[in-house]
């Protein structure tokens, strides 16, 4: 029997949830958990979220209401099904938030409006610290198959473990980053010892955040929270436009507007290069179709020179 395409299936349950069949179906090519469809009806669109693992999306169901009575702008969920009887995939249909993800329009941006937004931004990681943890660690899904560990020591050994493992399958992990994710594990263990357990979203950076209008008008794909350190998402912040002017200005303006001191300033740092050896490992690794199981040769040489430019920044603040 011929596999059904991710086509086929929105068209079904679409039809089923909407009577009508979609005007277009766009995949979004940003993520790599899940795949995801914007899906163009005749009075409105709406997003199609499908995946092999229910934990995903789950996760948006459990977390999405939290979001919401922090009067934080996220998607309403319309129908959902885990039960893979309607479909060999689990799914999700949820409204459309409009805008376009930050990253694909920060550098068009003005300060000013970087500034505003950033305001918008700390407010969220205010918002989202009230959340209550529990005593653990790590990527809290839904249903209660999460990724947790008993220390924020053991979430960065996980961490520098699994980049390791990556890149050493396709040969993006050299002798050079490995000796680097070892020092900083090394360097900040007792740091990592001392951190205790808060709630932070941590894909808020170039993705996720969608703008309108050069304004923030909501989050996506609200799948997992973290319980650790948020300093590590601020990291992330930093990363996604490491170097350039924009990126800059809008996380030193994120840092202003949480009040951060000069040792979490470097702890931030810290966490940018922790997060950049990661990103550099999953070149080459197949997520889902928006990723593909061939490096990058371009992109392996320009994250080993960005690996580089931290570690100089970090070694010398």
């Amino acid at each position: 029997m011929a596999e059904t395409s991710h086509d086929q299936m929105i068209n079904k349950i679409i039809s089923l949830h909407f009577g009508e069949t979609p005007r277009n179906i766009q995949r979004i090519t940003i993520g790599i958990c899940n795949e995801v469809y914007d899906v163009s009806l005749k009075n409105n669109a709406v997003i199609v979220r499908m995946s092999h693992h229910k934990k995903f999306l789950m996760g948006s169901h459990d977390h999405i209401p939290k979001f919401k009575s922090l009067k934080i702008n996220v998607p309403d969920i319309l129908f959902e099904d885990y039960t893979c009887t309607k479909l060999p995939l689990v799914y999700q249909i949820q409204t459309k938030i409009e805008g376009k993800d930050l990253g694909d329009v920060i550098q068009t941006l003005t300060d000013e409006q970087l500034k505003s937004l950033a305001k918008e931004i700390a407010s969220i990681f205010r918002k989202v610290k009230t959340i209550p943890a529990s005593h653990q660690y790590g990527i809290v899904w839904g249903g209660g198959d999460n990724e947790l560990s008993d220390t924020w020591t053991e979430r960065m050994k996980i961490w520098i473990d699994e980049s390791h493992e990556r890149g050493i399958k396709t040969g993006v992990m050299n002798l050079e980053m490995s000796r680097i994710a070892e020092d900083l594990y090394n360097e900040y263990k007792s740091y990592f010892d001392s951190v205790k357990p808060q709630t932070y979203y941590g894909d808020i950076c170039s993705k996720n955040v969608m703008i309108l209008d050069g304004k923030f008008n909501g989050l996506v794909d609200l799948d997992g929270l973290t319980q650790g350190d948020p300093l590590e998402a601020i990291g992330r912040i930093k990363l996604s436009w490491y170097g350039t002017h924009h990126g800059k200005v809008y996380t030193q303006a994120i840092i202003n507007e949480l009040g951060l001191n000069e040792k979490q300033k470097k702890l931030v740092t810290m966490y940018t290069l922790l997060n950049q050896i990661s990103w550099a490992c999953e070149n080459g690794i197949q997520f889902n179709q928006n990723t593909k199981p061939v490096v990058d040769v371009a992109k392996e040489k320009m994250d080993r020179a960005i690996i580089k430019n931290i570690w100089n920044e970090l070694s010398s603040s």
